[in-house]
């Protein structure tokens, strides 16, 4: 069963990596911590999940090589 790429990169952010992408990422959600941001994606509907999954998407664009390969295998 695959997860959205968003709740990977949330996933991966929660094990320290990437501070500063973190850091936009939780702008977007409007969150403190990485927990309050899944609950947020978690909680809005599929329109606005669509928003956020486009966002996080676009700000991950140039994440470094090894932070793309954690995402990928976690959304696996």
């Amino acid at each position: 069963m695959t997860i959205p790429r968003t709740k990977a990169v949330l996933e991966v952010l929660r094990r320290g990596h990437e501070e500063k992408l973190a850091q936009k990422i939780l702008r977007v959600f409007g969150a403190t911590t990485i927990d309050e941001a899944l609950a947020t994606y978690e909680a809005v509907g599929a329109a606005e999940r669509a928003s956020i999954d486009e966002t996080v998407a676009r700000m991950t664009a140039d994440a470094s090589a090894a932070f793309q390969i954690s995402v990928d295998n976690k959304a696996l």
